[in-house]
């Protein structure tokens, strides 16, 4: 997904398996690398992938000529292309907001299409499960100590 820091997001039951992010495509629709910004006079630099930061303004960062959502899992989402002549000197953060709840949206669907497509556990091993949460919470009204011990042992 890049190397680069931005924001990424994840769910409870996926964690970082499908670990999700505002991807940027160029305009011939390469992949840029991270972009590095000088964070001191002593040279050190920071890899940042951040869609927004692609906003070509600086030498060496690109333009974004679309956004997409990406998933650790390899998964892309459709591109939507962005409108620079409607941008013009806007913020990219400000001006393609929307387009990124889109992406969001997008990475959201994905998700729950591999959450219907996930191996179910048999029933009776769920029934199993719920028994246990309950019995392990009603151990801690009585003693939080004896609860986490269940906890970490099973």
């Amino acid at each position: 997904m890049g190397e680069g820091e931005r924001e990424t997001w994840t769910t409870e039951e996926f964690g970082t398996s499908h670990e999700g992010a505002v991807g940027v495509l160029l305009a011939d629709g390469s992949v840029p690398a991270p972009v590095f910004f000088d964070m001191s006079s002593g040279g050190g630099c920071q890899a940042v992938s951040q869609w927004s930061s692609y906003d070509g303004r600086y030498p060496r960062v690109p333009r974004v000529a679309a956004l997409r959502a990406v998933c650790s899992c390899g998964w892309t989402g459709p591109a939507h292309e962005l409108d620079w002549d409607q941008i013009g000197d806007q913020a990219l953060a400000e001006a393609a907001g929307g387009t990124a709840d889109t992406c969001t949206q997008d990475w959201d669907t994905h998700t729950a299409e591999v959450d219907r497509s996930a191996i179910p556990l048999p029933e009776t091993f769920t029934n199993l499960l719920a028994q246990l949460v309950t019995e392990i919470e009603t151990l801690a009204k009585t003693s939080s100590l004896a609860a986490l011990r269940a906890v970490v042992d099973a």
